[in-house]
C-alpha cells in the first residue's frame, strides 16, 4: 500500500511520463524532476532517485494497487517504458487512495471555485464533487447504471495541450501532421501557434500560417508528429482573441465581414432559442404567441449554415437575400437524397 497520499500522485505523474509521445524512454532523473516540479514547484529538488526507484517498483509489484504496471527499462536508451505501449494506470478501477486524493482534491477546489481565477473551470470542479456526493466509492456500480456523466467524443490529441501551451509561451513555432478530413489527406505543417481553444469537449489550436499569410486553425485530435522549433516567431500584435471570436458561432474564423441577420422562429423552439440564443449579439425584435423575430451579427460561414439547417423546419431567414437563397439550395439538395 502507499505509505502516504502523495504517492498516489506520484504514479499518476510516473504514468504521464512513461505516456507522453514527446519525451519516450523518460530516465529516472527526467521522472523526479518532473514530479518535484508538480508536487513542489518548478525546479524544485525535493524527490530522491530512490523514491523514484521504490515507485516503480511498487508500481510494477504492489498487488494492493490494484494493477501491475509493466513498466521496463530500456539499456539502449537508457530510460523507461511500458512493455504494452496502450498500458495506462487510468484503465485499472481506482484504488481507495486514488480516491481519497480525488475527494481531498474536489474539496479544496471548491474553496475556490468562486474566486474570478477559477470560473472557467468551475463547472468542472462542480461535477467533481457531484460524482462524489452520489458514492464515496468511485467504482461503485450503481452511479453508472443510473446516472450518465457527459464524457469527451475523443481523448486523442489531449496530450499536445501542453506542449502546444508551452510553445506559446516561448513563441517557438510548431510542426506537426495534419489529416484533412474533408481532403482525406495528411499534410505536414508549420504554424506559429497563439491560442489554445476548447469547444464542445474539443480541442484546436490557433495560430499564423506564414504560407497561407493567415491565421488557421487545426484540431488536435487530428494533428501527429508534433514538436517545436528552437527559434522564436515574432508576435503580431494585431491577434486578439476576443475580436478573433466575435462574430463566430463556433471555432471557425476567417477574414469573412460579419453581416445583420434577421430570422423568424417558430413554434415551442421559439421559446427555447429566446432562452439559450444562437450567438451572442442575438436581440428579439417582435415577439408574437408561437413566433420570434431576432436580429444577429455573425460571420456566415459553414459553422453558421449548419446550425441554421438544424432548425430548417422551424426558422425561416428574413434578411438579407443572399442568405436565404443559399439556404433554400442546400435545403433543396438535401431532398435529392429523399426523393
Amino acid at each position: 500500500m502507499p505509505s502516504n497520499k502523495s504517492a498516489t500522485i506520484r504514479y499518476r505523474i510516473i504514468d504521464r511520463c512513461l505516456r507522453n509521445p514527446l519525451h519516450k524512454y523518460p530516465s529516472k532523473e527526467y521522472i523526479r524532476q518532473k514530479i518535484s516540479d508538480q508536487l513542489f514547484g518548478e525546479g524544485s529538488d525535493s524527490i530522491s532517485l530512490s523514491s523514484i526507484e521504490k515507485d516503480i517498483v511498487a508500481m510494477r509489484e504492489d498487488e494492493s494497487l490494484g494493477y501491475r504496471a509493466p513498466i521496463k527499462y530500456s539499456k539502449l536508451f537508457k530510460g523507461y517504458y511500458y512493455d504494452d505501449p496502450d498500458y495506462s494506470i487510468d484503465s485499472v478501477g481506482l484504488s481507495e487512495e486514488d480516491c481519497e486524493a480525488l475527494r481531498n482534491a474536489g474539496n479544496t477546489l471548491q474553496l475556490f471555485a468562486e474566486n474570478a481565477l477559477f470560473a472557467d473551470l468551475r463547472q468542472a470542479i462542480e461535477k467533481i464533487n457531484a460524482r462524489f456526493s452520489l458514492s464515496g466509492d468511485m467504482n461503485d456500480p450503481n452511479v453508472e447504471r443510473y446516472v450518465q456523466f457527459e464524457t469527451p467524443h475523443s481523448a486523442n490529441g489531449l496530450s499536445w495541450i501542453k506542449p502546444i501551451y508551452d510553445a506559446i509561451v516561448k513563441r517557438a513555432p510548431i510542426h506537426f501532421s495534419y489529416f484533412n478530413v474533408y481532403k482525406n489527406e495528411t499534410k505536414n505543417y508549420e504554424l506559429d501557434p497563439y491560442l489554445l481553444k476548447e469547444v464542445k469537449n474539443n480541442w484546436y489550436v490557433i495560430g499564423w500560417n506564414d504560407k497561407q499569410e493567415r491565421f488557421s486553425t487545426f484540431a488536435l485530435d487530428r494533428i501527429t508528429n508534433l514538436h517545436s522549433d528552437k527559434k522564436l516567431f515574432k508576435y503580431r500584435r494585431d491577434f486578439n482573441p476576443d475580436a478573433f471570436y466575435k462574430y463566430s458561432t463556433g471555432i471557425m474564423e476567417g477574414p469573412k465581414p460579419s453581416e445583420k441577420i434577421i430570422l423568424e422562429i417558430y413554434g415551442p423552439i421559439a421559446r427555447l432559442l429566446e432562452i439559450t440564443p444562437l450567438h451572442p449579439s442575438q436581440k428579439t425584435i417582435t415577439k408574437k404567441q408561437e413566433v420570434l423575430k431576432v436580429e444577429l451579427e455573425v460571420s456566415v460561414n459553414e459553422e453558421f449554415m449548419r446550425m441554421l439547417l438544424t432548425y430548417c423546419n422551424t426558422l425561416k431567414v428574413v434578411k438579407p437575400a443572399s442568405l436565404r437563397t443559399k439556404l433554400k439550395s442546400e435545403l433543396l439538395k438535401g431532398l435529392t437524397f429523399y426523393r
